[in-house]
């Protein structure tokens, strides 16, 4: 019944609690209340917080509309981070992602908005996470957050990312589509002896569920 009231377009907003709030950002009231409230994929919010610690880049793989793009720019500034930078990668045109970039806001955050796939081999459509690697090295020094979600094309991405996996400076969540992919998704850690713990989604009181069409887990470097 309240989405009958509310903008039917994006408007600039301010997430009012969990690990991004605070920040500033330009989404749809109807679809986005999980996100202004914190409660958008709760399960991550204490490995958010305790992980950006100390962090100095985050790369968002699959940015949509750019929650994890400004939420984590967000937290790189709140924290102090030298030369905060975020990269973030998304094939699709969404004005809540390109909108935010230029705000004052963000003007203390380097953030780069990269319109391509992210997969197993470079090419015109598509880029390796070793090849974004090398392209950005000077904003990509230190420790650094790869988040991913790209809707089952994790299998090909860690494909293109095997000298990135080998660093240790970096930390890892990745969105799981589907039971089947949880052990491929893994195997990459487990061959280079990196812990990680799988976290599945639970029901919250009153509101149940988030709404979605396949199963979903996500890999998380401790």
């Amino acid at each position: 019944m309240i989405n009958r009231f509310l903008p039917k377009n994006p408007t600039q907003v301010s997430i009012l609690s969990g690990p991004f709030q605070g920040a500033k950002m330009y989404l749809n009231l109807n679809t986005s209340k999980r996100k202004i409230f914190g409660l958008y994929e709760y399960v991550l919010n204490d490995w958010i917080l305790k992980k950006i610690i100390n962090k100095q880049f985050v790369l968002d793989i699959g940015a949509n509309t750019g929650y994890d793009t400004y939420g984590f720019a967000h937290l790189l500034i709140k924290n102090g981070a030298t030369n905060p930078f975020v990269l973030s990668f998304e094939p699709d045109d969404y004005i809540e992602l390109s909108t935010p970039k230029d705000w004052s806001t963000y003007k203390k955050c380097k953030i780069e908005l990269i319109k391509k796939y992210v997969g197993a081999i470079s090419n015109e459509q598509t880029i390796t996470i070793d090849d974004a690697f090398s392209k950005y090295a000077p904003y990509l020094n230190g420790n650094g957050i790869i988040k991913m979600d790209i809707e089952g094309g994790e299998i090909e991405a860690l494909k293109g990312a095997s000298n990135t996996l080998n660093n240790s400076n970096l930390d890892w969540l990745i969105e799981i589509h589907g039971k089947h992919l949880i052990p491929e998704v893994a195997k990459f850690f487990v061959d280079r002896s990196r812990p990680f713990l799988i976290k599945e989604l639970q029901p919250l009181p009153i509101i149940g569920h988030e709404n979605r069409q396949i199963f979903t887990t996500w890999l998380v470097t401790i």
